[in-house]
């Protein structure tokens, strides 16, 4: 069987919750690695998700996670008939495999499923291992440019600019700005063709791209493997006009593997995601 080349990026989240869910995840992690019940298929939002407690070495906790792409898949066969899929009670999804590293209170994952569901699908993981059903937790992607603390603080947005392929425009996440989802459900945006968008910023109602949601948009976008430009115009508070640049705003790992496989699998995964953690500048071995 012939090997096929897998890209890979790893991303690093910074990972907002009580001081209780860090204290307690060790422990809620070990009892879930080492009981018979170490795996789990949850619903959220009516998608199921399959949890596994993978594995833990130094501090580093690895969790494999199947999102269900969907429920409604069916197998055709040569002989014209068409029917559904004896799945066992498992689901049919995409991969995603995290590391978790609660004394850095960081989050490190990667998927070859949607990229921009490995937030939401970050968070859903870690939700199964707090010990206080009240805890929030929230995920931020860790910048590594000044451009995007400048980006927070600059009083004027001018415009959005971004180039992205239609195809990373297909099942995008639930908590994906309105501006993608637009895209992804407009009938004459056709697969796998570049687009780019040159859109002006404004607080009226009718206004694409808002103050409010500008950050939200390059959060998402800067995210995206697919998108090669991510630029805003704006005016600082002296009046100046300012460019900044997104295209590679936020600390990332990339890899290129070589797979009999169509998927990654677990062992591989977990030594992707040691490697990311190694040669990452965030942490001190």
């Amino acid at each position: 069987m012939s090997r096929t080349k897998k890209s890979v990026t790893v991303r690093f989240f910074s990972i907002d919750a009580s001081e209780a869910f860090f204290d307690n995840f060790s422990a809620n992690f070990n009892v879930s690695n080492e009981s018979s019940a170490r795996t789990r298929i949850i619903t959220t939002r009516n998608t199921k998700h399959f949890i596994k407690a993978a594995h833990t070495a130094s501090e580093r906790y690895f969790i494999a996670v199947v999102k269900e792409r969907n429920s409604w898949q069916t197998k055709a066969t040569r002989d014209g008939s068409i029917t559904g899929l004896a799945i066992n009670q498992g689901i049919i999804g995409d991969p995603y495999y995290f590391c978790v590293l609660p004394s850095q209170k960081v989050v490190l994952g990667f998927t070859t499923g949607p990229i921009g569901s490995l937030k939401s699908v970050a968070s859903v993981a870690l939700e199964q291992f707090k010990t206080l059903r009240t805890d929030k937790i929230a995920l931020s992607l860790i910048p590594k440019e000044k451009e995007f603390s400048k980006l927070l603080v600059l009083p004027e947005y001018n415009s959005l600019h971004f180039k992205i392929n239609s195809s990373s425009l297909v099942d995008v996440a639930d908590d994906a700005p309105i501006l993608i989802k637009n895209l992804s459900s407009a009938p004459y945006i056709e697969n796998n063709v570049q687009l780019s968008l040159d859109l002006e910023c404004g607080d009226e109602p009718d206004s694409i791209v808002t103050k409010d949601n500008i950050i939200e948009i390059v959060n998402y976008l800067s995210d995206s493997d697919s998108c090669t430009v991510l630029k805003v115009k704006g005016k600082n508070e002296e009046g100046q006009h300012i460019n900044l640049d997104f295209g590679n705003a936020f600390i990332n790992y990339k890899s290129e593997l070589n797979t009999r496989n169509k998927y990654i699998d677990e062992s591989t995964a977990i030594k992707v995601l040691s490697s990311a953690w190694n040669e990452s500048p965030l942490f001190t071995k």
